[in-house]
């Protein structure tokens, strides 16, 4: 008769979930010592008062290394979106690589959606006088407006309405769609009265460079040449 091969020792349910979260929340690696010494004695033994605990097989035979890899089984199994990753000789918990990618494009998103206060500014101008040349933007606010307009653009809120017909054919620029969804209009006529606006800028006269006559375009966001968005 072969003899019976030992036993490995296992990690218990409960140390499993005790290191997933030493790693999960720890702003730093944690190292093999500290692993060894939360598993070691924040973990309690079983028992009754009438009898003592039995020690858990895993706690003097299993290495804080084997504990990590038990953690890796464990977190595969039930498909959490994170990995162990090993810095020196300590470990931390990181998003995997597919999910980290899908975050840091949501990051990008959000922090692209965000409209300052100039960047408001122009929209409300395009919003009330448009079609609108970049030029009366500019002198409405006493500063280039370009980089907004670009902005503006990418998030599809304006869009080039044409070509007006002055020397170099510039840009006119008017609203989208997406501009009456993303601010919950109907309609422009649905806007609020330009003397209840706070920015004097947004409050402005008409300006009077506006051409009478437009060549229209593709309404497509196309991008502008440079020298529109200076």
């Amino acid at each position: 008769m072969s003899p019976t091969a030992p036993t490995e020792p296992t990690v218990s349910h409960e140390k499993l979930r005790l290191l997933f979260a030493l790693l999960f929340s720890s702003p730093d690696p944690v190292s093999q010592d500290r692993i060894r010494e939360v598993l070691y004695a924040l973990v309690p033994e079983t028992g009754t008062p009438d009898s003592p605990p039995a020690p858990e097989p895993d706690a003097e035979q299993l290495s804080p290394r084997q504990h990590i890899e038990a953690l890796e089984i464990w977190m595969t199994e039930r498909d959490l979106p994170l990995v162990v990753q090993r810095v020196g000789k300590a470990f931390r918990i990181l998003t995997n690589e597919e999910v980290a990618e899908d975050l840091s494009s949501v990051r990008k998103k959000v922090h692209a959606e965000k409209l300052g206060p100039a960047a408001l500014e122009v929209l409300a101008l395009v919003a009330y006088r448009q079609p609108l040349l970049k030029a009366d933007i500019d002198a409405i606010r006493g500063v280039k407006s370009g980089p907004h307009l670009r902005h503006l653009l990418d998030l599809r809120v304006i869009r080039i309405l044409g070509r007006a017909e002055l020397p170099g054919r510039p840009f006119l620029y008017g609203t989208t769609r997406e501009f009456l969804d993303r601010f919950g209009l109907k309609d422009l006529k649905d806007l609020p009265e330009a003397g209840r606006l706070s920015s004097p800028a947004e409050a402005a006269p008409a300006p009077t460079t506006t051409p009478d006559v437009v060549s229209q375009e593709s309404p497509t966001p196309d991008p502008a040449p440079e020298a529109e968005t200076e």
